[in-house]
């Protein structure tokens, strides 16, 4: 890797596949050697990535990408590299509460909660007049999208999906209570990529070969720029229903502390999303950052990392 990029870390190792360098932040395995390189071999012919790809210390296969990995691209956007789950992330609050205060109701909590979030394929039989009156809805996807789709998107909106996605109480280390809940864009992501994926594939002059290996839309198409405007949609649209779903789950706590102050709450709430493509200037370049279960703290920024990604 050029010295520009040197970077002296215990847990930190450069790879070279295909003339691409892939920076893996964690320690060096053998078999994990081969499986980066039969991962992202199609990537490193591309020739899209620059100046190199870090990998975090809990990345790991997903189903249609690599969960944990920060792909950088000058010229290109690579819609399948952040996958279908666009705006996926995790929100996190502190409770004015201990866990001696809710440890004999924990149970009719967790139940209250299961009540008004629905989980799996599960959506909202009700739609609430918070919900139908949010400003979300005024604005429009440039990708088509079925008046059938809408309808499930409004149902869909506050609800937590599958996977491993979830919502829980957690203590910290001076027994003060957080609610931390771990969601995404449902099936409105699937559908922007899966659109712009396929439209992209017939787009004037694109390399059809290389195309079927790694979806790219070159940066000044139009195809790319509408994406970049949807992708964001498809990000506010996740982080949306993620505050809906804290502003029940503090809702329901509040039956059961009538002196918990919702709003005052919310104030103080963090949320991080970990699935995205944006534009971003490192080592005095512009570059697309496309980031799939990895986020991007700034000095002074809270970031979160729930428990399992931890370890």
């Amino acid at each position: 890797m050029d010295r520009k990029y040197q970077y002296r870390e215990k847990n930190v190792h450069d790879l070279t596949i295909g003339g691409m360098a892939v920076r893996v932040w964690s320690v060096e395995c053998a078999e994990d050697r081969a499986i980066i390189r039969r991962l992202f071999e199609p990537l490193a012919r591309a020739g899209f990535v620059a100046p190199y790809l870090a990998l975090m210390p809990d990345w790991h296969p997903g189903k249609d990408s690599v969960v944990g990995s920060v792909v950088p691209s000058r010229e290109v956007l690579l819609p399948s590299v952040i996958g279908g789950d666009i705006g996926c992330g995790v929100c996190a609050v502190q409770l004015p509460l201990g866990l001696t205060d809710v440890a004999h109701v924990l149970s009719e909590i967790g139940c209250r909660l299961r009540e008004v979030i629905p989980v799996g394929t599960a959506h909202n039989s009700e739609i609430t007049e918070r919900v139908q009156d949010h400003a979300l809805w005024e604005q429009e996807l440039r990708a088509p999208v079925s008046n059938r789709t809408l309808r499930k998107l409004v149902r869909q909106f506050g609800s937590l999906g599958g996977g491993n996605h979830f919502l829980e109480l957690q203590v910290d280390n001076e027994e003060r209570l957080w609610a931390m809940l771990h969601s995404g864009s449902r099936y409105l992501g699937v559908q922007v990529r899966d659109w712009y994926t396929e439209q992209g594939a017939v787009q004037a002059g694109i390399d059809k070969r290389l195309y079927s290996r790694v979806p790219y839309l070159p940066k000044d198409s139009r195809l790319a720029k509408d994406y970049l405007v949807d992708m964001r949609l498809v990000v506010q649209f996740a982080r949306e229903s993620r505050r809906e779903m804290m502003l029940r789950t503090l809702e329901v706590l509040r039956e059961f502390d009538r002196h918990l102050d919702v709003l005052g709450t919310m104030e103080e709430l963090i949320d991080i999303n970990h699935n995205y493509v944006e534009l971003e200037e490192h080592f005095g370049q512009a570059l697309f950052v496309h980031r799939k279960g990895a986020v991007r703290v700034s000095s002074g920024q809270k970031g979160l990392v729930p428990g399992s990604m931890g370890t």
